[in-house]
């Protein structure tokens, strides 16, 4: 097995690379050279796409994202807002009586959402009944 001895420049350590991995080292060079350049003509097509005029061009949200994704990047995301409808069932909650449990499970609800805002415009508790 041919092998070869690289110095890290950088801490003097010799690594030694076997043929097979000098040899997946140079494919994958070659594939991120080609990536590269074929990303750059993406890039320069899309602006030279553009309707310019004085300089200046316009591109929507969904046009931009098209271009990100063909080149392998995250998408721009937006910021969206809903209306939503939530049922739930408590159980097990303690409370004095019915009024009691009514009032502490309507302050104790909360919702969480993993990267936004929320707020919860009602609450109603409903059809309330002891467990034991």
């Amino acid at each position: 097995m041919n092998t070869i001895d690289i110095t890290n420049p950088e801490t003097n350590d010799i690594v030694t690379y076997t043929e097979a991995e000098v040899l997946r080292f140079i494919q994958t060079n070659v594939r991120l050279r080609t990536f590269e350049r074929d990303t750059l003509y993406k890039v320069r097509d899309f602006f030279s796409e553009g309707e310019w005029e004085d300089g200046s061009t316009t591109f929507t949200r969904n046009e931009v994202n098209t271009l990100l994704r063909a080149i392998g990047a995250d998408p721009i995301r937006g910021k969206w807002s809903a209306t939503i409808n939530i049922t739930a069932t408590v159980t097990g909650y303690e409370a004095e009586d019915e009024d009691d449990a009514i009032n502490c499970i309507e302050n104790d609800v909360e919702l969480n959402i993993g990267n936004g805002d929320i707020s919860l415009d009602t609450i109603e508790v409903s059809d309330v009944e002891i467990d034991e």
